[in-house]
């Protein structure tokens, strides 16, 4: 039996208490959802859906009430955009008053006209506007997640917010201008698309290809005309989620090009270890080692730990993988891929989402590439024609991150397994398959989360035209489990899944519903769906949702 009828909205998520992982060792035995198309999401039988922000709502604590008809800059400084990609979750400092508090943080990567504007064109300033990130303030209220309007660390960042510049490159990267004659900072966060926390709790930010951004704002003239400014994005970006006067840094020495997964963890030594994936059909996995360890005594100490250590870059063998390092000139960390493919790196299949197991495996999601070619098959990246994408499993030897090598592996292969001559491959009793993993979570029970995106991230690659984006649940550990799917959520027409997070206490999973209804030929004036109002006159909006379980049930259990 399956669930397909519509649920009301709410203003909340759903908090319920996590079960010790010893009563949890095996995968949940749900119902899956359908997972054809249609104007309105769905999700399994015994788990319920929750609206945390939706675009326009309000982030700021003097945003206007949202008007799509009457698009503007200030109000969509205050208000949450319309594109969006949740990258992670921190705990403030406990409070006074015994309640429970979270901090996301919630990247905004794009800004479509078509979608976006009546008129269907764009609007550079309300574009610049709207891109960067949204920190929000959760609190528990009444058994759920709710947004803590007005919050201390509620905030937005865009296109202008002032940053600094740290490591190797600041001199090359930093713009002196009549506000600031020493050069001491940049202007902007633009195309962000991955994230993760760090273990001093600050967020990473991967920025992608601003590029695309960049050509439709140079008619504003001033830094947008400046050949120079693209060279300012491409970077990692430090933010503090829980000091709002913090300045977010970018951080040169991990280097600069489009990125599209980020996870981190510590080496044997205490050293952070920062994975990264390109943002390519043809793409390379890097890895950056700081020179020093974490301090886990002092927060402070912490910051410009990023602005020094060792970049390397996947080579995959017959049956390893090897750490290739990359130097640390001006020119190898402005143009890192040309650094990587002189050093002997490997691509993989459109790399997107990392997450690392309590175990220390990393798991890497692959999107797909239908142009390998057969010459150029690895065992990480098996298939000559990879339509549906994949999830690689790597394990550092000696369970060391910073280690010269890993062992590698695939854990399941994207696909229909009815399809006539499939490669697809999951655990046996899977009922579920999936198309383009992009995002990934690991829960306290080791199992893996996954979030899927065809939609249009992924040019070149097919998509199904019976089964929809959503958020599955793949068990990771050796066994009968082992590569088990299911499907836990599934999107409405035209959205993709925008990264996945749980809440520490893994009671609650916390994703974007990203740019619902836009698909090829839609516009505002007519989208593939008005989801999730299912207002004739309102149009589609990129939401934050919050997945747990019915009450009387733990989340995944």
């Amino acid at each position: 039996m399956i669930i397909t009828t519509r649920r009301t909205l709410l203003a909340g998520a759903a908090a319920l208490a996590a079960v010790p992982a010893s009563a949890q060792s095996r995968l949940s035995d749900v119902i899956d959802v359908t997972q054809e198309i249609a104007l309105d999401d769905r999700v399994a039988r015994g788990y319920h859906r929750d609206v945390l922000i939706r675009w326009g709502d309000a982030v700021a604590f003097d945003a206007p009430p949202w008007n799509p008809d009457v698009p503007g800059e200030a109000a969509a400084r205050g208000q949450f955009a319309w594109d969006a990609v949740t990258v992670g979750i921190v705990s403030p400092p406990p409070a006074a008053d015994g309640v429970a508090r979270l901090v996301l943080v919630v990247a905004h990567p794009d800004a479509e006209p078509a979608m976006m504007f009546p008129a269907m064109r764009s609007m550079p300033e309300v574009e610049i506007a709207s891109v960067g990130a949204s920190v929000i303030n959760l609190v528990a209220q009444g058994g759920r997640w709710v947004i803590a309007r007005g919050g201390f660390q509620q905030r937005r960042l865009t296109a202008t917010t002032l940053c600094r510049v740290g490591g190797p490159l600041a001199g090359h990267v930093r713009q002196r201008t009549a506000e600031d004659p020493a050069g001491a900072a940049v202007r902007g966060i633009i195309a962000p698309t991955a994230g993760t926390p760090t273990p001093w709790r600050t967020m990473l930010l991967g920025e992608g290809d601003a590029a695309p951004a960049l050509s439709r704002w140079r008619s504003l003239g001033g830094r947008f005309a400046d050949p120079n400014e693209e060279m300012r994005f491409g970077w990692v970006v430090e933010l503090d989620p829980l000091e709002p006067t913090y300045v977010p840094s970018k951080r040169t020495a991990l280097g600069r090009f489009p990125r599209s997964g980020l996870a981190t963890a510590l080496a044997a030594d205490g050293r952070l270890v920062v994975y990264m994936s390109e943002g390519r059909a043809d793409g390379y996995l890097y890895r950056f080692v700081s020179a020093r360890p974490v301090d886990a005594t002092d927060r402070a100490a912490n910051d410009g730990l990023l602005d020094e250590g060792t970049l390397s870059v996947a080579g995959v063998g017959p049956r390893r993988i090897e750490w290739r390092a990359l130097p640390s000139t001006p020119e190898a960390l402005l143009d890192l891929r040309a650094a990587a493919t002189a050093a002997g790196g490997s691509v993989f299949d459109a790399p997107a989402g990392l997450a690392v197991h309590p175990d220390g495996r990393v798991f890497l999601a692959c999107r797909g590439n239908p142009s390998r070619g057969a010459a150029r098959t690895n065992i990480v990246n098996p298939r000559a024609v990879n339509t549906w994408g994949h999830v690689a499993e790597i394990t550092p030897a000696g369970g060391d991150h910073a280690a010269a090598e890993a062992e590698a592996t695939v854990l399941i292969l994207g696909g229909d397994l009815a399809a006539p001559a499939t490669t697809a491959r999951y655990g046996p009793g899977t009922r579920a398959w999936l198309a383009a993993p992009e995002s990934l979570a690991v829960d306290q029970r080791g199992r893996l989360w996954i979030g899927t995106a065809q939609g249009n991230a992924t040019p070149g690659l097919q998509r199904a035209t019976n089964i929809a984006d959503g958020v599955f649940v793949c068990g990771t550990a050796s066994g009968a489990q082992r590569g088990v799917v299911q499907a836990i959520y599934a999107a409405p027409r035209g959205a993709r899944m925008g990264g996945v997070a749980l809440t520490p206490d893994g009671s609650t999973l916390i994703t974007a519903v990203r740019t619902p209804g836009f698909e090829q030929g839609a516009d505002f004036t007519r989208p593939a769906t008005r989801w999730p109002d299912l207002d004739p006159n309102r149009p589609p909006r990129s939401t934050v949702i919050a997945l747990s379980r019915d009450r009387g049930g733990p989340f995944g259990g």
